[in-house]
């Protein structure tokens, strides 16, 4: 790591030219290209502070609900650098498109290629044949810097955890450099009297399309550069903006309030969709700190602290995140993302460690080097991007699984993807066997999952699927993610209040439809810690806790409703549980690749399922004696004395912790005959 020698502290018997020489040796380390610049401790201090927010994010410290708002510190001190810089070169008239683009690759692509070389190696040991085939499309966005358009399509309910892929980190890289490709030529090709204007023109409609996007489009506003680029773009202002204008000096008057934000928000965040007020009030106290230029040295030794992380966050905030995702996938617990704290630190420590170590023998002597632009250069370096994009694929080729693990555990849409419906329900052909179908599949994922089976036992019956990922089958009732996740916001809980609502009144004016079939796992509903339930009742929306009572409260308006319309009605159901993935459990298993958190037999230990949903199973038989419903359990055919089958006669019975595979779906509809036995049973 570079280090410090600020001149007054050095000794008295140096001579002053020695001083000198060794300021500007370290000066001319940093800045090769020959430009003097002065050293920010205070944004060195900040790149250090935003590092650690991520970090100890992604290491699920408790303590730390909103560390992620470290991105949105880096993405304030980015825009001010870089425009900064941009500015300067072209008010001196030197500055080059392509000494500007060559100095960024410079700077990032080392540490960066040798991080996805060494993730891309690793891989084949710890992802599943899902997240491989999607490591390999992650690689090709990391290097082409479109990383944020391949994770905005990988990560959701249904496309997989964010905390099991290697490179997700990269989507803030790609923002920045997106960002990079428009500013200089907006700043070189718009007279400089208009740079500001045009700024704060950027910042104020990225904003509003963030923040109308944040309620219709959560996951891809998160994503992309035009709803994240007032971010970068509250940098540039900040850049732009005179040492004598009114907003510098207002800038200046704030920088203890400012300071105090951004220590205390990551810890105490107001909440909301992300990105927003948090976000929002974090970028305009960067920029606040940033402009006050504060001699930071007066805090001691914390701050010193914090500005030698800064020196070496880049590496850092690279090397971090593949080891936490390849932990992450060594746990085979259900919730991805989750193992044991003793397990995150280490991984902590080692992501320290390993930080550091790409700084100090990759990033540092790279960026110190003097070799310029060529055509030689060029040809290697797209060389080496050409390679680390075929890696992945080489490696899969060269190492084939034993199984087509990614057919056997796809997703379990049922009929098809498209009756993964939005705010209404309308019956299409593609979701339903049968013209005037009797039997109809109402609930969300854990619907969903069993209409492969539904549809193979249903005979002349027919079945109709009116489904939602996450939005069970209670009128009036949605839950809302108190943290951001697959976007399950107070907009979606409307449009899920909304598809039940439109449910019931397709079944107005559906005949031929006799029996109603509910499932979820109702967990959101009854006892789940991350969520709130908004509810509607008389017009009117109230958000409230989960709790039995007001889950017993929407079923019953659920029952009520169906069986005015002379509907039968009966309910499937989760399947048994142990809280671990179990279809990644049985790959990881066969493959003989390592996991931890899950039975070595990858079987569901019957008094840990009882345990882990002792609330849900609480909750349905309340519901069977309060509201006279018939509940179907498949436990009788997969549970023991002791233990739950997960695999009958070589096939998987579930794709993921939960979810039924399309193969077990049918394997159990055929050996219970369920399309005739929920008919029986519904009342």
């Amino acid at each position: 790591m570079a280090k410090r020698f600020p001149l007054a502290n050095l000794p008295s018997a140096l001579p002053l030219a020695s001083v000198k020489r060794i300021e500007i040796d370290r000066r001319a380390q940093l800045f090769p290209s020959g430009q003097m610049k002065e050293i920010r401790t205070d944004i060195q201090a900040l790149r250090g502070l935003a590092v650690l927010l991520v970090v100890l994010h992604h290491a699920k410290m408790p303590f730390l609900p909103a560390g992620y708002l470290g991105v949105d510190v880096f993405f304030v001190i980015s825009g001010f650098l870089i425009t900064g810089l941009v500015k300067a070169g072209i008010e001196r008239g030197d500055f080059r498109f392509s000494e500007f683009y060559f100095r960024r690759a410079k700077r990032l692509l080392p540490a960066a290629y040798v991080t996805f070389l060494t993730a891309a190696l690793l891989a084949p040991l710890f992802l599943t044949s899902k997240e491989l085939s999607d490591f390999a499309v992650q690689m090709i966005g990391a290097v082409t810097f479109t990383g944020n358009f391949v994770l905005s399509q990988q990560t959701g309910y249904f496309q997989g955890a964010g905390d099991l892929k290697p490179l997700l980190h990269v989507w803030s890289l790609a923002i920045e450099e997106q960002y990079y490709l428009i500013m200089p030529a907006a700043l070189v090709f718009v007279p400089a009297r208009r740079w500001l204007p045009l700024m704060v023109g950027v910042f104020a409609v990225s904003l509003i399309l963030c923040a109308i996007g944040g309620h219709v489009k959560p996951v891809t506003t998160f994503y992309i550069l035009p709803t994240r680029g007032w971010e970068l773009a509250i940098g540039s202002i900040g850049a732009l903006i005179g040492a004598d204008s009114r907003l510098y000096r207002y800038a200046r008057a704030l920088f203890f309030p400012a300071l105090l934000a951004l220590l205390a928000i990551p810890f105490f965040p107001f909440g909301g969709n992300h990105p927003g007020p948090d976000a929002l009030i974090m970028c305009l106290a960067t920029i606040v700190v940033i402009l006050r230029h504060y001699p930071m040295r007066n805090f001691g030794a914390p701050v010193l602290m914090l500005a030698a992380i800064g020196d070496f966050s880049y590496s850092l905030y690279l090397a971090h995140w593949p080891i936490f995702a390849f932990a992450n996938n060594l746990w085979a617990g259900e919730e991805a993302g989750h193992p044991p704290i003793a397990v995150r630190i280490v991984a902590l420590v080692l992501a320290l460690g390993l930080g550091y170590l790409l700084y100090r023998y990759v990033e540092t002597p790279v960026r110190r080097s003097n070799f310029r632009f060529s055509g030689n250069l060029l040809a290697k370096t797209l060389a080496a991007s050409l390679g680390l994009i075929l890696i992945p694929s080489g490696i899969a080729a060269a190492t084939p699984g034993s199984a087509d693990f990614q057919h056997i555990r796809r997703i379990n849409f049922g009929f098809d993807r498209a009756c993964e419906f939005g705010d209404r329900f309308v019956s299409k052909p593609e979701c339903r066997n049968s013209e005037k179908p009797m039997i109809m599949v109402w609930g969300d994922s854990f619907a969903m999952h069993l209409v492969p089976g539904l549809a193979a036992t249903s005979g002349e019956m027919g079945v109709i699927q009116a489904t939602r990922a996450n939005c069970g089958p209670l009128l009036g009732l949605a839950p809302i993610e108190k943290v951001f996740r697959f976007g399950y916001n107070k907009n979606w809980a409307e449009g899920c209040i909304a598809f039940n609502q439109s449910v019931i009144d397709y079944l107005a004016h559906a005949a031929s439809i006799e029996t109603v079939v509910l499932s979820s796992p109702f967990s959101q509903y009854v006892d789940s810690a991350s969520v709130v339930d908004l509810k509607k009742a008389d017009g009117a929306f109230e958000i409230i806790e989960p709790s039995a009572e007001s889950a017993l409260a929407g079923l019953r308006r659920s029952l009520d409703a169906l069986r005015s319309l002379g509907k039968r009605v009966v309910i499937v159901a989760p399947p048994p549980s142990g809280g671990f993935n179990v279809g990644g459990c049985l790959e990881r298993l066969i493959e003989g690749k390592p996991f931890l958190g899950a039975p070595q037999d990858c079987q569901i230990h019957l008094d840990d399922y009882h345990q882990l949903k002792r609330g849900v199973l609480d909750f349905l038989a309340r519901a069977a004696s309060q509201l006279d419903v018939k509940i179907f359990r498949f436990d009788a055919w997969l549970c023991g004395a002791n233990s739950c089958r997960t695999s009958i006669d070589g096939i998987f019975v579930y794709r993921d912790g939960g979810h039924l595979s399309y193969d077990g779906s049918r394997l159990l509809a055929q050996r219970t005959d369920l399309a005739s036995t929920l008919r029986s049973l519904a009342r």
